[in-house]
């Protein structure tokens, strides 16, 4: 007895070839968007950790300094802010202030050893620089920051306790389009519309150590 083949040689439908289709498509879609979401997330995190880095940095430097005025050299001087720079300024960003910090770092008090340190914002856009106004060259510290607002008070301390309040605001690298909240203002410094830019704000009050009793 012969055996019975049956050849069945049916592909897939049509509807079932638009069924599969879409299916994939809305997989991809889910897919793709996960992605997208998950990036934007990523790159938030990435740009506010380097904000915090380059933040503290900053801080630590200028807190070190700081603390250091006024050793071995005049304490009448050592010390000083330079209040919002305006549109003329040769160096610094409009609207933000600098400070000069003098300080020995010999053993015994006196020239050998000085240093003479103005902080600003660079007005080319390089970030927080550090000027050393002895040797002539300046260091770029921190990338990121875009405005420095000091305080000293007193403005011209002889003797006794001096207090030196310090504003610093960091700005991330890459812009965030659906960031919309507008920039704080820090001190005295000028008001920015919002830009799609993330910033983070650190706020010292220092003590110099050489200040007390003098």
């Amino acid at each position: 007895m012969e055996a019975i083949r049956t050849n069945d040689t049916r592909g897939f439908t049509l509807v079932e070839l638009l069924v599969v289709m879409v299916v994939a498509g809305l997989v991809m879609m889910a897919a793709v968007t996960t992605f997208i979401v998950q990036n934007k997330i990523a790159n938030i995190q990435t740009a506010s950790s380097d904000v915090q880095i380059s933040g503290q940095i900053a801080m630590d430097l200028l807190e070190r300094d700081i603390r250091m005025g006024g050793y071995g050299v005049n304490k009448a001087t050592a010390i000083t802010a330079q209040d919002n720079a305006g549109d003329t300024d040769p160096l610094r960003s409009k609207g933000t202030d600098a400070i000069q910090i003098r300080y020995s770092t010999a053993a015994t008090p006196g020239t050998r050893g000085s240093r003479d340190f103005t902080y600003y914002v660079a007005k080319t856009g390089e970030g927080l620089v550090r000027l050393d106004n002895l040797g002539g060259t300046t260091d770029v510290i921190a990338s990121n920051v875009e405005d420095v607002q000091a305080t000293v008070t007193p403005d011209v301390p002889v003797s006794g306790a001096m207090q030196v309040v310090l504003n610093l605001m960091v700005r991330s690298v890459a812009k965030d389009p659906s960031y919309t909240t507008a920039p704080p203002q820090i001190g005295n410094g000028i008001v920015r519309d919002a830009d799609g830019f993330r910033r983070r704000v650190y706020n010292s009050t220092i003590n110099p150590r050489n200040y007390f009793g003098s």
